[in-house]
């Protein structure tokens, strides 16, 4: 197991970029383009779960895009111009007959370096008698993905992939010192579940965990996301975190962070089952 990070990265600065998507890709698109440009130097821009279009499964299917589509072509293109990475939250993925909710990780040339099929599809009940429930539109994705940036090795989820701790445990074993969580968590339980799993997912593994979140509602659903971005340190300490409106949060890791917090407590050293 790598658990080694300081002698070979420097800190990261990423942007974690909170909005309230509908159904127009093109007006949500030109507003990211808007406020990315107001944005300060950073090396990532981190954004959440359907970033693009928010709004039923018909929606969803209409937007659907063979990856390099043209929402992931014109990240693509901002990415070079401005030499920074970005993590598009995640797009909706044609591929051969199925749809998938897509995590794509874009580098400083402007290429695709990873995408994360989202393996755990969500499925609630709720008090209205209304079924939410993932499967009807997505396949789910078969495989956990990794990737490096600036040599920090990072673990790909989304969203209700943080209610299963063996996926971060996978990325823990294999190296991973930073979790990428871009999620659409509804209100609901948001308040009630999203600050203790991300902050869970990072204290287990000592890690650092970035989770930008989605805000207001669901035009198409009238379901409304909870908003609270989140960044969060190996020791579960919170970073930063965002309130209930559209916002950026400006964060910078410092791989010194994990160094003290590994050796703190050997955690890591003394995992025996998994």
């Amino acid at each position: 197991m790598k658990t080694n990070y300081v002698a070979k990265v420097r800190p990261l600065k990423i942007v974690l970029f909170q909005n309230s998507a509908g159904a127009d890709v093109e007006r949500n698109m030109a507003a990211i383009e808007r406020r990315l440009q107001r944005m300060p130097p950073c090396d990532l821009i981190a954004l959440p779960e359907v970033f693009a279009i928010r709004g039923n499964d018909a929606d969803y299917r209409a937007a659907a895009e063979r990856l390099p589509g043209p929402i992931t072509q014109r990240l693509m293109a901002l990415a070079a111009r401005a030499r920074i990475w970005i993590l598009a939250g995640s797009v909706i993925e044609q591929g051969r007959g199925k749809i998938y909710n897509t995590s794509v990780l874009i580098n400083r040339q402007g290429r695709i370096v990873a995408r994360y099929r989202k393996i755990h599809l969500f499925e609630a009940n709720l008090d209205n008698g209304q079924v939410v429930r993932e499967r009807d539109t997505y396949a789910a994705g078969a495989k956990p993905v990794m990737a490096e940036v600036e040599g920090w090795s990072c673990g790909l989820a989304i969203c209700y992939d943080l209610r299963f701790p063996e996926l971060f445990r996978h990325y823990s074993r294999h190296g991973a010192a930073l979790f990428f969580v871009p999620s659409n968590f509804t209100q609901k339980t948001g308040k009630d579940h999203w600050e203790t799993l991300v902050r869970a997912r990072a204290i287990e593994n000592q890690a650092f965990v970035v989770a930008p979140n989605q805000c207001g509602i669901n035009q198409r659903s009238g379901i409304a996301s909870h908003g609270h971005s989140l960044a969060v340190g190996p020791w579960g300490d919170v970073l930063a975190v965002a309130g209930d409106e559209e916002t950026v949060l400006t964060i910078t890791l410092q791989p010194e962070e994990l160094r003290r917090t590994r050796a703190r407590i050997p955690v890591l050293r003394h995992r025996r089952l998994g």
